[in-house]
């Protein structure tokens, strides 16, 4: 078992623009003097342990809203600014195939430090870790944007959903324009549909959570270097939102598609149908004559008679075949 992840699911990662980055235990975190070039992140995956979360609040003189957010977490956007630190709860990784059940992330910035916390495991989250192992200048940044770096590694988690199910109805269109449609193509593009609107709902619930961070408010209420530091990740939450928008009116155009090319598959099978019924008529009226019990100009009793009428039919119904295929009838 390595610092970097023990059995309690805490990543614990001491960045030092001076030094070797380090993984640190939990106790040793609580034991580290953190300076002005050194950035500490606490990562608690899993159920918080209450005696973790009391800890981290004692030792980083958070407030017991925040230790109780951290404790117990939740599934709502939320954004508060605690003079020294600030608390974030945001949706995270959502997976656009399953959208009922989302990942929820909880941010904490103190001076110098981050805690992070979430029930569900967060892929994100160890890429970050991954990529920024190795970079000595993660320590010279300051709280607020190391959190930056997070948010806008969590909208890219939106654009990812979002291309998903772009993908989707890209799949299904090709569908739809095949020479074969899928019986359940319909309730497949209505369960697109449907999640589209499901993603939608819960990147707008997150509307006033980014506008508080891009505002200039919370930029003087937070202790960084840059005031305009969440500016750039309200202006990509906004373009996520639009994205969305028109990924739902390209599902929109699916129904279209689909809707349209059952149309012209419909045409066919009628236009058809139709033909064939015309073809018949020239068979029906002359077996009609035939049999009407009145005199007629062939012998009743010589087969040659059969052959004969039986040969005109045929010419008719090609004559007719014939001029259903030169005016595009069939």
């Amino acid at each position: 078992m390595t610092h970097d992840e023990t059995a309690h699911g805490v990543r614990v990662r001491l960045f030092d623009s001076d030094r070797t980055d380090r993984a640190l235990g939990f106790e040793d975190a609580l034991k580290a003097k953190v300076s002005g070039r050194q950035l500490l992140w606490v990562d608690l995956a899993g159920e918080t342990d209450p005696d973790q979360s009391r800890a981290l609040a004692k030792h980083f003189e958070l407030d017991v809203a925040t230790e109780r957010a951290l404790e117990e977490g939740g599934d709502r956007p939320e954004v508060q600014l605690h003079g020294q630190h600030f608390h974030v709860r945001l949706a995270a990784q959502p997976d656009p195939g399953n959208l009922r059940e989302v990942p929820w992330l909880d941010i904490v910035a103190a001076p110098n430090v981050v805690i992070t916390s979430h029930v569900r495991p967060l892929e994100f989250l160890g890429a970050i870790n991954k990529r920024i192992a190795a970079d000595s200048t993660i320590g010279e940044l300051d709280s607020a944007e190391f959190v930056s770096a997070l948010l806008d590694a969590v909208i890219t988690t939106y654009h990812a959903a979002i291309d998903g199910l772009e993908d989707e109805l890209d799949e299904l269109d090709s569908k739809a324009l095949g020479r074969r449609q899928p019986t359940d193509l319909f309730s497949h593009l209505v369960d697109v549909r449907r999640r589209i609107g499901r993603l939608r709902r819960l990147l707008a619930a997150h509307r006033e959570l980014f506008g508080a961070l891009g505002g200039r408010d919370f930029g003087r209420g937070i202790s960084s270097a840059d005031p305009d530091v969440f500016v750039q990740i309200a202006d990509r939450y906004t373009a996520a939102l639009s994205s969305l928008e028109a990924t739902r009116e390209a599902a929109v155009a699916s129904f279209d598609i689909l809707m349209t090319r059952t149309a012209q598959r419909t045409n066919d099978v009628v236009r058809v149908l139709t033909v064939a019924t015309v073809m018949a008529i020239p068979a029906s009226l002359t077996a009609g004559f035939l049999g009407m019990n009145v005199l007629v100009p062939f012998p009743d009793k010589d087969p040659t008679a059969f052959w004969l009428i039986l040969g005109a039919v045929v010419v008719l119904e090609l004559a007719i075949f014939l001029v259903a295929r030169v005016r595009g009838w069939i």
